[in-house]
């Protein structure tokens, strides 16, 4: 089955790719782009979740500053005159069930220097990690993995996440 509402935006994705707008282009973007869905049909996705508009503020500037954090610890790795640690492979018990919350943690765990996604197993909720410097403590990366999670439950969880992970979690703390 094709899905006609991705036609528009990988016919942008082409003419941003090409850099130009002429009418050959866009039509052969068009045609380029059926070709792409109807070779490569992607399942339909379910998302039962709310979108919080605050809470995804708060998600994207964490994420940016775990960005700047992490590249100042790599890039300190990389020239101290101590050597490389050993490397630490982590597995993170997540508490969603969510498939689209889970790829979104790994994604944005993954996107931070220092840490990679080896594997997301959604049956059993799981994340493995390579982490850099494993010689740091590992339960630190554990708590930033979750944080994360929490975070991405708040931007766009389900109501009943968001009550059990994150209002629970504030609660918790008073």
């Amino acid at each position: 089955m094709i899905r006609w509402t991705a036609l528009p935006g990988l016919t942008v994705l082409w003419l941003l790719l090409w850099g130009d707008v002429t009418p050959l282009l866009v039509v052969g973007g068009l045609l380029v782009s059926l070709l792409a869905v109807a070779a490569f049909p992607f399942p339909q996705g379910r998302w039962d979740g709310r979108f919080r508009p605050w809470s995804f503020v708060v998600l994207i500037a964490c994420f940016a500053v775990d960005l700047v954090v992490s590249s100042v610890q790599v890039s300190w790795i990389a020239v101290r005159p101590k050597p490389l640690g050993r490397s630490a492979v982590v597995r993170v018990q997540l508490r969603t069930e969510s498939e689209l919350v889970m790829a979104l943690t790994g994604e944005l765990v993954s996107l931070v220097p220092g840490s990679l996604l080896l594997e997301l197993d959604a049956a059993t909720s799981t994340v493995w990690l390579h982490e850099l410097d494993g010689e740091r403590d590992l339960s630190r990366v554990v708590d930033r993995v979750l944080a994360q999670e929490r975070r991405v439950i708040a931007a766009i969880g389900t109501r009943e996440e968001y009550e059990a992970h994150v209002v629970g979690v504030k609660e918790a703390r008073s």
